[in-house]
């Protein structure tokens, strides 16, 4: 793999940040675009615990706990950075932007 591969979610978040960015700046509406896309990628990020979670203890969907995506065994080095660039990227991004109460 390369670096561009290794970073697609903080490439896709920086675009996310542009586009915000652009629309604010021609007058359009407020979509909040990088917090947008750290929730999608919050998202992807949890089920794709609780499928390794299922994995690594056997059995099927419906026979795991509802939390087992938020259990840290669940998680590893890389699916903590993919979540963590995009949402720090969001939060910097809100910060820069002022739009952070």
């Amino acid at each position: 793999m390369n670096l561009l591969t290794k970073t697609v979610h903080l490439w896709v978040s920086v675009s996310l940040c542009a586009l915000d960015w652009v629309c604010i700046k021609v007058g359009g509406p407020n979509l909040d675009l990088p917090m947008l896309g750290a929730a999608f990628y919050m998202g992807r990020e949890l089920a794709q615990a609780e499928y390794r979670y299922i994995q690594s203890h056997g059995g099927q969907r419906d026979e795991v706990p509802w939390y087992c995506g938020f259990l840290p065994e669940a998680w590893n080095k890389k699916s903590v950075l993919d979540l963590a660039g995009p949402l720090a990227l969001a939060v910097l991004y809100e910060l820069i932007s002022g739009r952070a109460n």
